[in-house]
């Protein structure tokens, strides 16, 4: 599992709760180049561009957010390394 899979199942799930801003909150993280979930590039560190996303969806609701962010890698979590989770996700 890499950490696009990992971006992917994360901003799915938050389209599922705030709808179509999720993908363009995504848009705004630095390092992640999304214009669909099947088109997804990061350039850099993968841990602190998904941390960065998790930070993006908490700024608008808050810990929720991280919530929702956790539900989703728990959900791939027996394909996904402790090592490729961020610590905010743990």
């Amino acid at each position: 599992m890499t950490a696009i899979n990992i971006v992917s199942r994360i901003v799915k799930e938050q389209q599922s709760v705030m709808g179509p801003i999720a993908l363009e909150l995504a848009k705004n993280v630095k390092g992640l180049k999304i214009s669909t979930l099947k088109d997804i590039e990061i350039d850099g560190n993968e841990k602190e561009v998904i941390k960065q996303l998790v930070r993006e969806y908490e700024k608008l609701f808050g810990h929720a957010s991280i919530e929702v962010c956790k539900d989703a890698v728990r959900a791939i979590k027996p394909a996904v390394q402790d090592e490729e989770i961020p610590d905010i996700l743990r």
